[in-house]
């Protein structure tokens, strides 16, 4: 909430602390759902309605057609993989190399043997490779939210280098300089995090049998794994917002935008570390 010029905000715990409310009445119960459901939105008014990851575990926000091509076009190249006698495949491709790859007739003949395979490879035979088809509809359709993500880091990891384009603007002014240089640094931490996740991603798509095997368990984790990236990502979206202007000259906007990435990530990812 707006309190004058500032914001202030205030811990549901004390909430019900302050009121008296009981955590197992319905009020109190009303509470919990909030708290956990601010975990996957910004903000609950009243009205709203429970974010669907509390109700059956599928996202509440909606991403792009091309991010599900992107992930249904990486477990048929493992298929294809698979199908050319190869456990593991190579799926940390481009979305046009990968569109390129599985329209390559040669593909298309190793997706066709693929399927047939891993039907075999999961026990139930060819005559039911319908079934098989239908789980990799099923697992692209969640990791369709990871490409999502994916696709969204690129805004996070272009800040860096952002911040060399500040640099070179003002290579005489050493104080902000080392302000920049603070920045990167802090920066360096979250974005290996994000590395991880989708490198751990991708190394789940490149084996399809091993994810079909497993696949209610896979569902869980991918579920898992989206919802971390996505409250990971949510923080970030106002500091993307500060580096939407021109870089190509000295202006306030950029001394603003360093100076507020600056807070932001001292604040969300402070290290120990002597700076001298």
């Amino acid at each position: 909430m707006n309190v004058g010029e500032h914001e202030a905000s205030i811990p549901l715990d004390s909430v019900c602390q302050e009121f008296k409310i009981d955590p197992g009445s319905p009020d109190g119960e009303m509470l919990e759902q909030v708290a956990q459901g601010l975990k996957y939105v910004k903000d609950i008014r009243p009205g709203d309605t429970i974010p669907r990851e509390l109700l059956d575990g599928t996202a509440s926000w909606s991403i792009d057609e091309s991010h599900g091509v992107i992930a249904r076009n990486k477990l048929l190249v493992s298929v294809a993989a698979f199908g050319g006698g190869k456990e593991k495949a190579k799926v940390n491709l481009t979305a046009d190399e990968l569109a390129r790859t599985v329209q390559n007739p040669e593909t298309r003949k190793l997706i066709d043997l693929g399927l047939d395979k891993v039907s075999v490879a999961l026990g139930i035979g060819k005559a039911r490779r319908h079934e098989v088809e239908d789980l990799i509809h099923r697992i692209a359709r969640e990791l369709a939210y990871i490409e999502a993500l994916r696709d969204r880091y690129t805004h996070v990891s272009e800040i860096v280098g952002k911040l060399d384009q500040v640099g070179h603007l003002y290579t005489t002014d050493r104080a902000f300089l080392d302000e920049i240089n603070r920045v990167k640094v802090l920066m360096g931490p979250p974005i290996k995090d994000f590395r991880k996740f989708f490198h751990e991603a991708d190394n789940r798509t490149n084996d399809v049998v091993a994810m079909l095997k497993s696949f209610s368990q896979q569902l869980i984790d991918i579920r898992k794994m989206r919802d971390e990236l996505h409250q990971r990502m949510l923080i970030w979206d106002e500091a993307i917002e500060h580096w939407e202007f021109d870089l190509s000259y000295k202006s306030k906007a950029s001394r603003g935008a360093v100076q507020f990435t600056y807070r932001f990530v001292a604040h969300n990812f402070p290290q120990s570390q002597d700076w001298l």
